[in-house]
């Protein structure tokens, strides 16, 4: 029995290149939502694909089937299949004597596949939360796939995902602190959904031609958590993904110190309609069964990630 589209929300963050010296990178970066469609339709080129090889194994990653849909409840959605198929592996092999060690392939090789939409009108990533794909490597090849893909067309950016927490997980961390001495957080702040929080934050870094801004605030005595001051507007700009890696907290909780992690673990979601519907939708966009679908994904993503308003 065919079980239900289950996905995992992240946040997609334009990256610029550090190391690369070019007079023209500045008009090179990748800023518009066609210049990212540009990199995701030429990473499903075999060209692309990458190779990862285990201990035991070896792997083959690969992008396929890009398709955009048409606009839906004012929402651009694109999405491509992400693929790792089985070159080989060693195990246990039987043969007319019994059984050996050995290496195993297969041709052609079987593949795990997860399907990622994209919502490029509030750059939001749902990807599909597989048995087979979701405990492996697939984000750090994804994003290998993204970063040389950007590089061959000639841009001096890429784009990386970032886990969403469920919502009010790092606020809620936050609050939970009596005293909170320490906050650590590297925050990313392209193309931001601006909330009354965090547009004030936004604004200064944006003016200052930040893009990414590493703080290690401290104080003995106990960060403000007043929602006016600048630790509640990192945490809550944090919570929206648009950071890289982990939030740490250190402070004074339940009459005991505490040092705690938050934001590696994304954001969950489930639609009704079964797994391989969802992931053959491309191919039927324009059906109003496909298009039921996709409202269903845009849904949920708003369900657990509701987008913040910026008072006037």
């Amino acid at each position: 029995m065919s079980r239900r589209f289950n996905f995992d929300l992240y946040r997609l963050n334009v990256v610029d290149f550090e190391d690369l010296f070019l007079e023209d990178a500045d008009s090179s970066r990748i800023r518009s939502d066609d210049e990212i469609k540009q990199v995701l339709e030429e990473s499903c080129d075999s060209k692309r694909d990458q190779t990862q090889e285990t201990r035991t194994a070896e792997f083959l990653w690969s992008a396929r089937e890009f398709h955009c849909y048409p606009l839906l409840h004012g929402r651009a959605f694109c999405s491509l299949i992400l693929a790792r198929s089985t070159i080989s592996k060693d195990g246990l092999i039987v043969t007319e004597e019994g059984l050996s060690a050995g290496k195993s392939a297969a041709t052609p090789p079987l593949a795990s596949a997860a399907t990622v939409f994209f919502d490029l009108s509030r750059h939001l990533v749902a990807v599909e939360h597989t048995g087979e794909l979701s405990q492996t490597a697939w984000k750090d090849f994804f994003e290998r796939i993204i970063s040389e893909t950007a590089l061959s067309l000639g841009f001096t950016s890429s784009f990386e995902l970032e886990p969403v927490p469920e919502k009010h997980g790092i606020i809620g961390l936050f609050k939970s602190f009596d005293k909170l001495t320490r906050m650590r957080v590297t925050l990313r702040i392209p193309n931001p959904e601006l909330t009354r929080y965090t547009k004030s934050l936004y604004d200064d870094l944006a003016k200052s031609g930040v893009r990414e801004y590493t703080q290690d605030m401290k104080s003995p005595n106990g960060l403000s958590k007043s929602e006016d001051a600048r630790p509640y507007a990192s945490a809550y700009l944090a919570e929206q993904g648009y950071k890289k890696g982990d939030v740490q907290f250190t402070g004074i909780r339940n009459d005991a110190e505490e040092t705690v992690r938050s934001g590696s673990v994304s954001a969950r979601g489930s639609i009704k309609q079964v797994r391989d519907f969802v992931r053959g939708m491309h191919t039927t966009a324009k059906t109003k069964e496909a298009q039921a679908a996709l409202s269903e994904i845009i849904n949920e993503i708003d369900k657990l990630h509701p987008k913040g308003k910026v008072d006037e």
